[in-house]
Parts: C-alpha cells; sequence; structure tokens
C-alpha cells in the first residue's frame, strides 16, 4: 500500500476541528485523513489531544468547529451507538469491557444486532478466535478476571464484531508485557491485510511506525508533522522534537 496520503476520498476525513472540554480548548484545527485498510499512526506527548481526536471522531465529543465525514458524508453530531453501526469501531484507552460477563457475554453485545445471520456471527466468532485462542479458552470466564492483556484482545475482539471498517485504537499496549505487546501489534497487521482500516494512538514508537503506513505528530492540540511511517525512525530529529524520546 502506498505511503502517500489517499488520492481518492478517504475512508475518515477530519478538517479543522475544534473542541473544547468546557472553557478548555482542546483542539485546535485538526486536519487528518485516513484511506480505506490504511493504518495510520497518531503520536504525541500525553495531553497533546489524541484520545480527543479518536472520541470527536466517534461522536463522543462534539466539536465546536469543524466537521468529520465517512466516505464522504458529514457524521459531525451522529451518536456514538449509530457510527459503529456505519462502520466506525471504538477501542478506548481503558478498554471499557464488560467485566462481570463473561468473553462470550462480551462478544455477543457486538454479535446481536439486527441483521446479522447465524452463519456470520459463527464466521465472525471464529475469526476472533483464530486470532485470538486465548479467548476461546477463556470463553466462560468473566472479563473482569482476565489479565490485562487478555482483556485487551477482548476489546479488540468485540470490535471486530461489529465488522468494521475502520478501527480508532487508543494505547493498545499500555502496561502490557512485551510478548503482549508483540501480539497486539500482530493483530494490528492482520486487520490491515483484511483491509480494515486504523487510527492508532500508541506511546510505542517503534510500534507504531513499524505498523503505520502514514504517522500524523500532534502538540498542544494540533497537527504539527505528517509523513510516510517509513520516512522516519525512532532516532529522527522530529521523534525528538515532539516526542523527547
Amino acid at each position: 500500500m502506498s505511503d502517500a496520503p489517499p488520492s481518492t476520498q478517504p475512508l475518515v476525513l477530519i478538517e479543522d476541528v475544534h473542541t473544547y472540554y468546557g472553557k478548555s480548548h482542546i483542539l485546535h484545527g485538526v486536519s487528518l485523513q485516513i484511506g480505506a485498510g490504511e493504518v495510520v499512526g497518531l503520536l504525541g506527548r500525553n495531553g497533546v489531544g489524541k484520545s480527543t481526536t479518536l472520541k470527536t471522531i466517534m461522536g463522543l465529543v462534539q466539536p465546536s468547529q469543524g466537521r468529520v465525514l465517512l466516505n464522504g458524508d458529514p457524521i459531525t453530531g451522529i451518536p456514538a451507538h449509530k457510527l459503529a453501526l456505519r462502520g466506525i469501531g471504538y477501542v478506548p484507552e481503558d478498554r471499557r469491557i464488560f467485566r462481570l460477563l463473561t468473553v462470550m457475554e462480551n462478544l455477543r453485545t457486538g454479535l446481536d444486532r439486527r441483521g446479522v445471520t447465524e452463519g456470520t456471527k459463527r464466521a465472525l466468532l471464529d475469526k476472533v478466535f483464530k486470532y485470538f485462542p486465548v479467548l476461546a479458552e477463556r470463553r466462560n470466564q468473566a472479563g473482569g478476571t482476565l489479565s490485562g492483556g487478555e482483556q485487551q484482545m477482548l476489546a479488540i475482539a468485540r470490535c471486530m464484531m461489529l465488522e468494521p471498517k475502520i478501527i480508532l485504537l487508543d494505547e493498545p499496549t499500555e502496561g502490557l508485557m512485551p510478548r503482549m505487546v508483540s501480539q497486539i501489534g500482530a493483530i494490528i497487521d492482520a486487520l490491515h491485510q483484511e483491509n480494515v482500516a486504523i487510527l492508532l494512538v500508541e506511546q510505542n514508537v517503534p510500534l507504531t511506525l513499524s505498523a503505520s503506513q502514514r504517522v500524523y505528530i500532534m502538540e498542544k492540540g494540533a497537527v504539527r508533522h505528517q509523513c510516510a511511517a517509513s520516512a522516519i525512525d525512532v532516532n529522527d530529529p522530529v521523534i525528538k522534537q515532539y516526542l523527547g524520546v
């Protein structure tokens, strides 16, 4: 896949978005785009607006200015649950699994929706259990009793049940052991191979650069730099300038 920004109509387009929390101005004219099947990294220090960008796309926070488009259609103001049905998946930083429900019950929250045949449900379950065999082993175990890495896998798997066109993935490797980090990276690659787009917010810079085709770097609520992921590495002056790594 090309490292250049999508030349055709992007899957998701964010134009000059300004977002506030109360009187606090968080996003200052953010613009970015993600093409169909493209993995795009969103880098920056903590508190620069990366998670707010994802929440704005997902309809959890409403921008005061600017707009978000999905396949060319404006979606600003549409509730999050309706955007999920339109193909936008969201895995938040704190995972938000249902801790008292079993693994299977968590997955069924995405499966049990109108218009999904029993055959499709079986195929989706087979797919996530292939990607996450540990979830198949723990299918009758309560979500809250899983390890942190297993909970992250469950959060991603539950999102996959909705057959999203794009997944907004917020800090998926935070607090995970290196082995689990590698597994999350492999899942991102597998989703990319299936033409699922991903907007990845992640503090692990090497993982982000290896998994993404392009990256945006944010500072103080604005995009300051964008480039092909293959054009920079962890020692690049741009990375040092904006991330201090």
